[in-house]
């Protein structure tokens, strides 16, 4: 097969939707427990790529909900947050100000690391706030242990559910009247290898929230 040079996905502008659900977080059962009308495309698969994951996205007032199902593995998932390298997680990047073309993250930009299993974390699924390249400004009073999570593991896989309230999001409070944020997310894994939302990092994506794409919040 005759390599891309640009992939397929680089190749549009895409802008998803999220509806909004003011039942999240769930006080029973699941965290989440988000259904198909919440389900977003994964432009990566464009890329010719065998691996991927399932994605769905929901948004109210009080903040974002994820859910990431990663299918295709013959271990459980394990890592620690001292060492990304031999670790399981996934990144995600947020920008509550999202204009496509700024090219140095601002203070309305956050990073996450998610484990489903963190090692330093007595193995337990964790968040860690994570700095990005050269951000100009940062609001300090980030803490992952505020998010909720959970995680479910198959036996080729694992189910990841993730609440980030909108107190950890700067600037999120005004995103429902903007109508729309920045985001991208790249699962990271040492069986499946890195699985990027779109393109991958060949681009600047850990610090560029010019590739990050668009999500719409729609109510």
């Amino acid at each position: 097969m005759q390599n891309q040079i640009v992939p397929p996905s680089f190749l549009f502008q895409f802008s998803m939707a999220a509806p909004q659900v003011n039942s999240i977080p769930r006080k029973k059962g699941g965290l989440l427990q988000l259904d198909d009308a919440c389900r977003i495309f994964v432009p990566g698969r464009l890329n010719d790529s065998k691996a991927s994951f399932d994605l769905k996205v929901a948004w109210n007032p009080e903040g974002l909900g994820i859910e990431f199902d990663v299918r295709g593995k013959k271990l459980p998932p394990a890592g620690r947050r001292s060492s990304l390298k031999t670790s399981d997680y996934i990144s995600i990047f947020i920008d509550t100000r999202h204009t496509a073309n700024v090219h140095r993250a601002t203070e309305y930009c956050a990073s996450l690391n998610v484990f489903p299993v963190d090692e330093d974390f007595d193995e337990k699924p964790a968040v860690v706030f994570a700095e990005i390249a050269q951000q100009r400004a940062t609001k300090k009073d980030q803490d992952g242990r505020k998010c909720g999570l959970q995680c479910h593991t198959h036996p080729n896989g694992y189910t990841l559910e993730l609440w980030i309230p909108q107190t950890q999001m700067f600037g999120f409070d005004e995103a429902p009247s903007i109508g729309r944020i920045g985001f991208y997310c790249v699962v990271h894994d040492t069986e499946l290898g890195e699985i990027p939302l779109s393109i991958a990092d060949d681009f600047p994506i850990a610090f560029d929230p010019s590739t990050w794409l668009q999500l719409e919040l729609k109510a």
